[in-house]
């Protein structure tokens, strides 16, 4: 083991014991919303639309019986919103006023979660969420210092002005995204949309019948994005701080922040990336490994495609020590039996965040794509360094 990777390690052991040192307890909102058993979804969504929560917990009596997530509602858009509570909620990972900082990190990446119950006995003690998680950036030097350009993602997703508003909700549906940067025929930034601003404007009670038509993926009628989006969004460029960053999200009360450089959107750095920046510190014996967006009938590909991830990883650790690898699955343009794949993968090394995006027909070849461009960008990292190192 080298100089450079037992300092790394030691880097991480003190930034895991300031992070895991804060206490939920005094970091979760002890205030917050609930529903029960049998409240109709229809109610659920309006309570979650009027105090902007993307999560909400369910009660049976006193206890916690489970949560109910828009995120799941929304890849389940002809639900009818006269459902009950019971058949929509879920089991959230269990979370406890002692629960490491990190390890709550870990669950809201692996859920997909911006807000979770901490529970103590049978019954909520509070809620934490991604912004609470933030907020402990800026306090933790070696953090706050770091750049955008250390975490963002370079493969920007967007939507233009013209485009139908069910062809962004499908696309976010897809992306499992909630936000969308929305361009002009040129590819410039012009506003921001997401599904909280769709959910908004659909909100009609005696028209709405199921989550998809409240979503606007259901929706006959043709609404434009640029009808709904937010203009004039505010932006960051490539070195702002993580801590400015943090600061800005917290003022403007925002989760999503375009990067532009001069009049171009080089990337998109949100909440999650930073939650997920948290997570990769959690002390773990095995690289945190997830995949996301995979349909039921893909799923026969996926010991394959875990094999490829492993072998990937492998040669990646002989470079830098692999801590958190996310990837999400993507399909369209399907013909006959065929489908193209589209594969985003995001890799937490000891040293750096890196990027990459696969397309492919076979989605076996696009996973063998992904992990060999992520080892080259790893390559590329330290050949970097060692050339600085030389230039001292």
């Amino acid at each position: 083991m080298g100089v450079e990777e037992l300092e790394g390690i030691k880097k991480r052991e003190i930034l895991r014991s300031k992070i895991d040192s804060k206490s939920l307890s005094g970091m979760m909102s002890e205030e917050f919303d609930t529903v029960n058993v049998e409240t109709p979804l229809y109610d659920i969504l309006a309570k979650m639309k009027s105090q902007d929560l993307h999560e909400i917990p369910v009660l049976d009596g006193n206890g916690m019986a489970g949560i109910v997530s828009f995120g799941t509602l929304l890849r389940r858009k002809t639900v009818a919103v006269t459902t009950k509570a019971r058949s929509v909620m879920e089991s959230p990972p269990e979370v406890g006023t002692d629960t490491p900082l990190t390890e709550v990190a870990e669950n809201m990446v692996s859920t997909g979660y911006r807000q979770m119950p901490v529970v103590k006995g049978h019954k909520i003690a509070g809620i934490i969420s991604r912004t609470d998680i933030i907020k402990i950036i800026p306090q933790i030097k070696d953090l706050r210092n770091l750049v955008v350009a250390d975490i963002m993602t370079e493969d920007v997703r967007t939507i233009k002005e013209n485009d139908a508003v069910r062809d962004a909700v499908e696309l976010m549906r897809n992306l499992d995204i909630r936000t969308l940067p929305v361009v002009d025929d040129d590819g410039r930034l012009t506003a921001i949309v997401g599904v909280k601003d769709i959910v908004r404007y659909n909100w009609r009670e005696k028209q709405k019948q199921t989550v998809g038509e409240i979503t606007g993926n259901s929706s006959p009628v043709e609404i434009k994005v640029e009808s709904l989006s937010v203009n004039s969004p505010t932006t960051v460029s490539p070195d702002t701080t993580l801590g400015e960053a943090v600061k800005i999200m917290l003022e403007k009360n925002i989760s999503t922040l375009p990067v532009i450089m001069g009049k171009d959107i080089v990337g998109i750095v949100t909440n999650y990336d930073m939650v997920e920046l948290v997570a990769s510190l959690r002390e773990r014996d095995m690289v945190y490994v997830q995949i996301t967006g995979l349909e039921e009938e893909d799923r026969r590909e996926l010991e394959v495609m875990e094999k490829e991830i492993q072998a990937g990883l492998a040669k990646i650790a002989k470079v830098s020590r692999p801590m958190l690898f996310t990837m999400h699955v993507s399909k369209y343009h399907e013909k006959g039996n065929s489908s193209k794949y589209s594969l985003s993968g995001r890799l937490t090394t000891e040293y750096n965040v890196y990027v990459a995006k696969a397309v492919d027909w076979n989605i076996t070849r696009a996973t063998i794509q992904l992990m060999e461009h992520l080892e080259r960008r790893v390559m590329e990292k330290k050949e970097e360094r060692l050339h600085r190192r030389k230039g001292r």
